[in-house]
């Protein structure tokens, strides 16, 4: 009787089956598969792999999938391969909450959230390898906060397509453990006398509660950032007004900054659209249970008006349900877009809807962007569309202007 062959398992399953530190708190190991099975019962897995997008996000994870350690000279490798130096720094300066408390008022308490990454100022960088050379010893170069989720380890931003964008485009990224703001300062100060920063040209952004975090960073530190990219994380300045959960920020007001300098702070907001189900925001039942369109049209609105743009108005955007009159973006976004000012992107095996909100003289410094079929979870066309936006801003550290660069 012949021997009947084994069928071969598809690549692709075998890149969904790819394991990585998901969190330093309780050591858990996950798949790249559970990111969209486990969580969001919505997602059209099939699709995602018949697109071409699973090979995409193997290979945006494969720093974090080759070796569980990213210390490890496998992954230092890696990144020398892409023409990064990735270091390690201030893995002994133990942060001292009760100074903070000192300084602050506000008094925080680590013990109860077992988050590992609060204990030190801890940062990685990555640094193009041409910052080194003698010929650029007066070049400067962009640098890019990103910021990590929840009680994520800092290792995490290896595999969430930041950091290969940056060597794309030779810019330093700097991924803080603590992301409070003070904490990014002094990191900032460091990093600039060891690299060769360019000091009105820093932005930050960052994924999960890293988006909320450059979300206040954006709202609280005009002074130091030139343009800002929440991802997967509330939009609405209401959120920045309660210090929360495992990253300790003390409570901000919720006023913007900007507004009180006078000047611009660019925003963009990125999501999938199975993230919390913000879109269509007529349809949106709120973050964690709370709220509704309002709250996401107002978040919008927030930063409309730190830009002086053109407010969108809840009744519009309650009116577009139901409409079939409306544009590819419009339908899936489910807002109004003025003319010209929306935008279809496919590659990669995914579609991403674009909005543009121009400021009064014409400069787009607000955008939102709509992933289809995507829980919370990173893209690479994330990271593209945020440094594409950063690409265009700087700010003057003397007096805080926001400059438009085309």
């Amino acid at each position: 009787m012949p021997r009947r062959e084994m069928p071969k398992p598809d690549p692709r399953d075998l890149i969904l089956d790819r394991q990585f530190v998901m969190t330093d708190g309780m050591g858990r190991i996950d798949r790249i598969r559970d990111l969209y099975t486990t969580f969001n019962d919505k997602v059209d897995l099939q699709a995602l792999k018949d697109g071409g997008y699973v090979d995409v996000v193997g290979k945006m994870m494969e720093p974090v999938t080759i070796s569980r350690d990213d210390h490890s000279p496998e992954v230092i490798a890696y990144w020398a391969k892409l023409g990064m130096v990735k270091e390690f720094h201030g893995e002994k300066d133990v942060m001292s909450w009760s100074e903070y408390g000192k300084d602050t008022g506000y008094c925080y308490d680590p013990t109860p959230y077992d988050a590992p990454q609060n204990l030190a100022k801890r940062w990685n960088s990555f640094v193009p390898v041409s910052a080194f050379k003698e010929e650029n010893k007066d070049r400067k170069y962009p640098v890019v906060f990103v910021l990590h989720g929840g009680f994520n380890p800092i290792s995490i931003i290896d595999g969430w397509g930041w950091v290969q964008e940056a060597a794309k485009r030779e810019w330093i990224v700097i991924v803080p453990s603590i992301e409070i703001d003070s904490v990014i300062e002094e990191i900032l100060k460091k990093a600039c006398e060891l690299y060769p920063i360019d000091p009105e040209r820093v932005y930050a952004c960052g994924f999960s509660y890293g988006g909320f975090m450059s979300n206040l960073l954006g709202n609280k530190r005009p002074d130091i950032f030139a343009a800002v990219a929440p991802c997967g994380a509330p939009m609405d300045n209401g959120f920045c007004e309660d210090a929360i959960g495992p990253e300790p920020q003390e409570p901000f007001d919720g006023k913007p900054r900007a507004i009180e300098l006078g000047t611009y702070m660019p925003v963009m907001n990125i999501y999938g659209n199975l993230d919390g189900f913000r879109f269509p925001f007529y349809d949106y039942k709120g973050f964690f249970g709370s709220g509704g369109p309002e709250t996401i049209v107002e978040g919008l609105n927030s930063w409309i008006r730190v830009n002086h743009g053109k407010e969108v108005a809840f009744e519009d955007v309650m009116a577009m349900k139901g409409r079939t009159d409306v544009t590819e973006e419009e339908l899936h976004m489910g807002i109004p877009i003025e003319p010209g000012c929306g935008e279809t992107v496919k590659r990669q095996g995914l579609t991403h809807y674009i909005a543009s909100f121009p400021s009064e003289d014409g400069v787009v410094r607000t955008r939102l962007m709509c992933t289809m079929n995507m829980p919370h979870w990173p893209t690479p066309e994330m990271s593209y569309q945020a440094f594409e936006f950063f690409s265009h801003f700087r700010r003057n550290r003397e007096t805080f202007e926001s400059i438009y660069e085309a």
